[in-house]
């Protein structure tokens, strides 16, 4: 991942949204015992949407 260009934004998020995020985070950390920016674990999370809707169109 590390030779892919990055892109930094400012934007905001809902409380509820920023505890999941830092819910995921967490777990993660523990699961994989490593420590991740709030970007990576955004990344992360976009990556396994990503997956799960690729995996639900082959489903239809």
């Amino acid at each position: 991942m590390n030779d892919l260009k990055c892109v930094f934004r400012n934007f905001s998020l809902s409380i509820p949204t920023f505890d999941h995020l830092k819910h995921f985070q967490r777990e993660y950390e523990r699961q994989h015992n490593v420590k991740l920016s709030n970007s990576q674990v955004l990344a992360i999370m976009l990556r396994q949407h990503q997956e799960l809707i690729a995996g639900s169109k082959c489903d239809d």
